[in-house]
């Protein structure tokens, strides 16, 4: 107990030394059915009651395969933004790589816009069909999302984009900013998506897809009054590919919103059709020797406000975990929905899953 607060100042608050996963394990593998025992040889019955739920469980699964056969090019994706289904569940989990493959044989085929479900590098990422806003006027989505220099980022990324085509566009690259000539923009509205799914490959078998995860970046709410918006790892150089080349060529961003530019009526587009993210930055730093993971601070301004960029969503790599790093003291303010928002400088955790320690470790060696 006596290295509890120091430990807490180093390394901050692990999600993987919460206590929550094996205290819910201990629920459902030890105390339920411990309940259905005559309170004698407890280790034998409980192992008993276990093992004939599982074999009730495999007899459902199969029964449901044997009735209902799924062809997974017809599947249908629930456009609530569920998390990922449970590895008991009897539902098949998309592959959105094949889903993908099947978009892009039908290309021939009329499309209002680029395809919701595409692949880049090693990545799939689908978007609802159905935007969460659809025609909001850039002004309001600036407001709501408090990103104020918005107009600004879009300019200067649709000039860039002109310029140098279907490029791999940098994030933390200066521009000069015009107050007094606020940017000419061929639109004036988006639509805009609250979440995105994105799936990947496995860091030892690139033909194994692993489950999708979702991908936040909603503004301000009752529950998340700061708004919720993950961290992602952006790819910034198109040499190198994730997760084969770890976090060369990557870095860290917050994901702020992801939308798609919406044509004046009456008017053709003059830009790429594509959909864009706007990320706040962060540097990656050097490795913390007591934790062994990476040491991540939000990239500032000289006045203190984060620096932002717009970057194409195919961009996008994987989620990142980041864990708040309290120091001395930890700021009271801090909760489950505020603490990337109160927080400057973070652990990337490379404990979050497999997928990310196999990568991770790796490039923490090198």
């Amino acid at each position: 107990m006596q290295s509890i607060t120091a430990s807490t100042r180093k390394v901050g608050a692990l999600i993987q030394w919460s206590a929550d996963a094996t205290e819910h394990a201990h629920i459902s593998e030890i105390k339920d059915p411990a309940r259905h025992t005559n309170n004698n040889n407890y280790d034998l019955q409980i192992c008993r009651h276990l093992d004939r739920l599982e074999k009730l469980r495999r007899f459902e699964i199969a029964t449901t395969l044997k009735s209902h056969v799924v062809d997974p090019g017809t599947e249908t994706e629930d456009e609530g933004g569920e998390e990922e289904e449970e590895l008991n569940c009897t539902r098949v989990a998309t592959n959105y790589f094949n889903r993908a493959k099947d978009i892009t044989a039908l290309s021939h085929q009329a499309c209002p816009g680029p395809p919701r479900t595409f692949t880049t590098g090693n990545v799939a990422i689908h978007l609802n069909f159905n935007p969460t806003c659809t025609g909001m006027k850039l002004d309001d989505v600036s407001d709501n999302f408090n990103l104020l220099d918005l107009h600004h980022a879009l300019s200067a990324f649709l000039q860039c984009d002109t310029r140098n085509g279907n490029m791999t566009h940098g994030v933390g690259v200066p521009r000069r900013s015009l107050i007094d000539r606020p940017p000419i923009l061929p639109f004036d509205r988006v639509q805009v998506w609250h979440t995105v799914r994105l799936q990947q490959v496995s860091y030892h078998d690139l033909s194994v897809a692993l489950p999708a995860q979702t991908l936040h970046a909603s503004p301000s709410s009752p529950e998340w009054l700061k708004g919720q918006r993950d961290a992602v790892l952006v790819n910034i150089d198109g040499q190198y590919e994730w997760p084969q080349s770890r976090l060369k060529g990557h870095t860290v961003c917050e994901l702020q919103l992801i939308m798609r530019l919406m044509p004046q009526r009456g008017s053709r587009i003059g830009w790429r059709d594509q959909y864009l993210c706007y990320v706040h930055n962060m540097k990656i730093g050097a490795v913390d020797p007591v934790t062994g993971m990476h040491v991540v601070k939000c990239a500032k301004h000289a006045n203190g406000s984060p620096v932002g960029d717009i970057v194409p969503l195919r961009q996008v790599r994987s989620f990142i975990n980041l864990i708040p790093q309290f120091g001395a003291a930890a700021d009271a303010r801090l909760m489950k929905a505020t603490s990337s928002h109160y927080s400057s400088s973070f652990f990337l955790n490379k404990y979050f899953d497999k997928q990310i320690y196999d990568t991770l470790y790796y490039a923490s060696q090198g």
